[in-house]
């Protein structure tokens, strides 16, 4: 029976590799605390944006050939981190560090377990240093690790790490103003919440929450007055107000039923990107005002290249209140909103082909 387990986990930790791997030139944004906006995009590497001018940044500063893939964070002090085909580094601005995880302990995993583990690298998918300096770091499948070091201590090992949720594949990390820590899950486990506490399902340290409607979590966002949104694969968005789930999707006006990314903007609109899906055929970008969603895309899918088209991944906003859009294939395209309040206002700008060099 043990046997039988482990090799149904090894063939779903195969399936969601394959899965995490499609559209393999995804475009991912982060907006530093200086404005800069930073674009990652598979295979091509790193683009700094400062308002004026695209720069290649890892073919410009960084000596090692790398693979830089989507996992994009700047962390409390300007370090920004990149996932690559090494691992981990982050940049502190005059230089690359390489950061290493160990596999998890085989002291907590079990020996049949352990080895499986070892076969696959620790792919990182998400970053976050929470209020208390320690850093969070989730993997598409050796589970969640929090890191109790300094990044001065040179001398990482797996003490300095704690793992949990090892049979969940962990997607999206978000911490509330409060200091609570939530996790979803992109296995079916649904939404995590972190009390440090043990747990009777054996899941040490969270809680699984439940009421919301999907246990496929993309993204989640807690906006200005403390609602968290949390996008799903299948159901549309739920809002979370800390006591009951609202859920949004085809009924209230949204035109997708996957949500691929979240973002609230400096007018407190919450913009949303849709995972495509069969019945719609589309890759949208929607935002809602807190009475009814706006496509923004809707007289023409901006996010189609030769008949196929990808889903929005990415949507972030400049400091002049533009929205940027990246897609799977290397899309990017910018949206002013001034411009579309103006008659034959040019509102979207294609700068797809400056992560093309």
């Amino acid at each position: 029976m043990i046997k039988m387990k482990v090799k149904l986990y090894f063939l779903l930790s195969i399936l969601i590799s394959i899965i995490s791997c499609r559209g393999q030139n995804s475009v991912s944004s982060l907006k530093d605390k200086n404005g800069n906006i930073w674009f990652t995009v598979s295979d091509q590497g790193v683009y700094r944006y400062d308002g004026k001018s695209f720069v290649n940044f890892t073919k410009e500063s960084y000596s090692l050939n790398i693979n830089v893939s989507s996992c994009i964070y700047e962390d409390k002090i300007g370090n920004i981190w990149f996932k690559t085909n090494r691992g981990l580094c982050y940049y502190d601005g005059k230089k690359f560090t390489d950061f290493q995880i160990p596999f998890p302990p085989s002291s907590i995993v079990g020996d049949e377990k352990y080895s499986l583990l070892l076969r696959s690298p620790i792919q990182v998918c998400e970053i976050l240093q929470d209020k208390n300096g320690k850093f969070w770091f989730l993997t598409m499948d050796h589970g969640v690790y929090r890191y109790n070091g300094s990044l001065s201590d040179s001398a990482r090992n797996e003490k300095s790490f704690s793992n949990f949720l090892l049979d969940e594949t962990p997607n999206c990390i978000l911490e509330s103003k409060n200091g609570d820590i939530y996790i979803g899950s992109w296995r079916g486990g649904g939404v995590y919440r972190y009390d440090g506490k043990p747990q009777p399902t054996g899941q040490v340290g969270f809680i699984n929450l439940k009421g919301f409607h999907d246990g496929m979590i993309a993204c989640m966002l807690e906006d200005k007055v403390g609602n968290i949104w949390v996008g799903t694969r299948n159901h549309g968005i739920d809002r979370y107000d800390g006591k009951s789930i609202t859920n949004f999707w085809e009924k209230d006006g949204l035109m997708t039923r996957g949500i691929g990314c979240v973002l609230e903007d400096s007018k407190g609109n919450i913009w949303l990107g849709n995972d495509v899906v069969e019945k719609f055929k589309r890759g949208d970008a929607f935002y809602y005002d807190g009475k009814s969603f706006m496509n923004i895309t809707a007289k023409a899918s901006l996010t189609m290249v030769e008949g196929f088209v990808y889903g929005v991944w990415s949507i972030i906003e400049d400091k002049v209140g533009n929205i940027w859009i990246g897609s799977k294939n290397g899309l990017l395209l910018c949206y002013d909103p001034l411009a579309a309040s103006r008659p034959g206002g040019k509102s979207f700008t294609n700068f797809s082909e400056k992560l093309s060099k």
